[in-house]
């Protein structure tokens, strides 16, 4: 029941131990103090103080050191070697005479001699733990894992910054002002590339709009057909044009040549044409396109090819005409007139033909080279033996069918007030029933012979053909007599709208 001894004040006498009667092991027998005297509060929180139960052992891992190196060992104490925890010693240095911590002295002298003390002095001057350790050093195992942060390693010999060690070097204090300077060239040249692209973009756009603007004829400017310029024309003016020029070039025989001879071919007789309105509408339609718009302030030139129209049985029908009279010996039959008024079949004969549609193939092909700008050159059509599309019988019933009803009237054509009969003379002159592509048997027209019977008849007459007023010409007054034949009496008239 008695306390240890106290010094003043009740505290404990220095090196004593004031619980030393609470703890097992502690002095038997010590003095108490008096009932009436207030015992000291040795609790921390209303907890007693926690004891330092751990082995002496060190850092784990480290061999051999303890904890605290520098630490003297405890003595005394009971069997085993452990010696009570102080944890409020009286008489330690840097504390006055009743126990308590002395301003500005160190409250643990003596724990930073060791050279194996972890908390080593490293940055002296920089508060209560001046003497802190710096970073851990990543790499434990090299010349500078222990040591201080402002000391070089040591050396071979073990003296720190010896000649063989090398201080770590620091960036040139110099490289940091350029940054900003490059930093505002960059900007100034991104300020100024800027300016550039958008200089150049203005530019286009305003060249784009005047092109615009000026453009607004019917045919854009610098447009040419075959070499005659309609840019900048109105559509009546680049039909005119084109008609005169293109549409005459279109009509320029074909040189061909079938087997060992050459002949010519009418492109208007083998339905081959350039068509000028056709052209011309396709023109119309302005591109923008800015490279052509631009194009056209500075005088840039389009060409363009004219429209080509191929009428394929036509195309056939001619090349068979071409190849019958070439002599190669392949004759078709057909039905003929007489000035009699009779209708007489002409039965046909083998002989060599042509491959029909092959040899239609390669002639139009040249057609459309021609209206591309190529020049005109012979096209070899080769043949091959034949025989003839249709047999007599058949040609004897187009005869009895047919035939009849051409020569069973006239058939006359009006347009206004003109007006034309077609009768058995003419028929005798200008028409047969022959077999067409297909192998059926058809009108056949030589519309040279028919102009010729027509006369001036129809001479500066036109009529409305497609939406439009067009001359009357030999093969529209052929159609309207085919379209007749089939009728009779009064009904074997044909009109031609005006």
């Amino acid at each position: 029941g008695s306390r240890p001894a106290a010094g003043q004040a009740g505290r404990p006498a220095p090196g004593a131990d004031p619980f030393g009667a609470r703890r097992p092991g502690g002095p038997q027998g010590a003095p108490r103090p008096p009932l009436d005297e207030e015992p000291e509060d040795t609790q921390i929180g209303g907890f007693d103080p926690i004891e330092d139960d751990r082995p002496q052992g060190g850092i784990p891992g480290a061999p051999g050191a303890p904890l605290f190196a520098s630490a003297p060992p405890a003595t005394g104490g009971p069997p085993g070697g452990r010696a009570p925890a102080d944890p409020h010693p009286t008489g330690r240095p840097g504390t006055d005479a009743a126990g308590r911590p002395i301003a500005g002295a160190d409250p643990y002298p003596g724990e930073h001699t060791g050279p194996e003390d972890p908390f080593a002095t490293t940055r002296p001057g920089v508060g209560r733990f001046a003497d802190s350790p710096g970073p851990a050093r990543p790499f434990p195992g090299s010349p500078r894992a222990n040591t201080p942060n402002n000391q070089p390693p040591a050396g071979p010999d073990g003296a720190q910054g010896a000649q063989g060690a090398e201080p770590e070097q620091e960036a040139p204090a110099a490289a940091a002002p350029t940054a900003p300077a490059a930093k505002k060239r960059s900007g100034r040249g991104g300020k100024l590339a800027g300016y550039a692209v958008g200089g150049l973009l203005f530019a286009g756009a305003a060249a784009y709009g005047t092109g615009l603007m000026l453009n607004q004829a019917d045919i854009p400017k610098g447009t040419t057909v075959l070499g005659t310029d309609i840019g900048g024309d109105t559509r009546d003016q680049a039909v005119t044009a084109l008609d005169g020029t293109v549409g005459k070039a279109g009509q320029q025989p074909l040189k061909l040549k079938i087997g060992d001879k050459a002949v010519q071919l009418d492109p208007a007789t083998a339905g081959l044409s350039f068509d000028t309105t056709a052209t011309v509408d396709g023109l119309t339609k302005h591109s923008y396109n800015p490279v052509e718009v631009i194009g056209s302030l500075t005088g840039g030139g389009k060409a363009v090819a004219p429209e080509v129209r191929v009428d394929k049985a036509k195309l056939k029908a001619a090349l068979d005409d071409l190849a019958a009279k070439s002599g190669s010996g392949l004759q078709e039959g057909f039905v003929r007139f007489t000035d009699a008024g009779q209708a007489e079949v002409v039965p046909g004969k083998a002989g060599q033909g042509l491959d029909s549609a092959s040899a239609a193939d390669q002639v139009e092909q040249a057609y459309r080279n021609r209206a591309a700008g190529q020049a005109d050159g012979e096209i070899a059509l080769g043949l091959a033996p034949a025989q003839p599309k249709v047999a007599q019988d058949a040609l004897q019933a187009a005869a009895d069918s047919l035939g009849k009803q051409v020569l069973a009237g006239n058939v006359t054509v009006m347009a206004g007030t003109h007006k034309w009969d077609f009768g058995k003379n003419t028929a005798a002159k200008a028409l047969t029933l022959a077999p067409d592509a297909s192998g059926k048997i058809v009108p056949k027209w030589d519309l040279d012979k028919l102009d010729a019977a027509m006369g001036t008849s129809f001479d500066k007459v036109k009529f409305k053909k497609n939406g439009q007023l067009v001359p009357i010409t030999a093969q529209d007054v052929a159609d309207g007599l085919t379209q007749t034949f089939d009728k009779t009496g009064k009904d074997r008239v044909f009109k031609f709208a005006s």
